[in-house]
């Protein structure tokens, strides 16, 4: 299980760095009620991707994915085929980042402008799409399960291995946290949560870029291997 969650680690980067779901949580806690929002919001975020990861994981070692000397050249092709699909999408978007007027400031999503009066039903599920349909997000779950997939594990190994994954990658909507309890750090959520906002495109497309590659490599090495 060790090595395993050693090959896991770099997929963790996603939900670290990935900015909407950090500016999700400055938004909350700014907000009337804010710890409550926002504890609720990390509570479904947590819930809800260790799920998605223990339930792809699952899927893939049902699959055959596991008991193999080697990666099964289904497993690899996938892998190659996500690997390309990231990397088209982050062609696509560095195409209309550079059709984009110099100088023009980013708009901020309605869903971040209205979660201060968002009921918690509403906030979890914000958090459960900022999971499942954030390509971040999601790439990172799912390179984690593919890694974790391909080790024979019980059931309780993987859901413990999906458990320490989700918690060690839950680092960055878990930061804004620490900022509130020291002097001046609504000043600080701020200046944060406008950085983010304002590189959110150039860091969306570097991590999956870095997936894309990181899938391409792990394909590429099953096919050839």
């Amino acid at each position: 299980m060790g090595e395993a969650f050693a090959d896991m680690l770099p997929y963790t980067l996603g939900l670290i760095v990935s900015p909407f779901p950090v500016v999700a949580v400055i938004a909350l806690l700014v907000s009337t009620g804010g710890r409550a929002k926002a504890t609720v919001f990390e509570l479904a975020w947590l819930v809800v991707s260790w799920l998605v990861l223990l339930a792809l994981t699952a899927l893939l070692g049902a699959l055959g994915a596991a008991g193999h000397g080697g990666q099964p050249a289904w497993l690899s092709c996938l892998v190659l085929v996500i690997g390309l699909v990231l990397l088209a999408v982050v062609f696509a978007g560095a195409r209309r980042a550079a059709r984009r007027p110099a100088g023009e400031a980013p708009r901020v999503p309605r869903w971040i402008v209205a979660m201060d009066a968002m009921t918690k039903p509403k906030i979890a599920g914000v958090a459960t799409a900022l999971i499942v349909a954030n390509p971040v997000n999601l790439a990172a779950l799912v390179g984690g399960a593919v890694t974790a997939g391909r080790v024979p594990l019980s059931p309780l190994q993987q859901a413990v291995l999906a458990a320490i994954f989700v918690v060690l990658g839950s680092v960055g909507v878990l930061a804004p946290y620490v900022l509130t309890m020291r002097e001046g750090g609504e000043e600080r959520l701020a200046r944060l949560r406008a950085w983010l906002i304002l590189h959110n495109s150039a860091l969306t497309l570097l991590l999956i870029a870095v997936f894309g590659l990181l899938f391409l490599a792990k394909g590429l090495r099953g096919l050839l291997s």
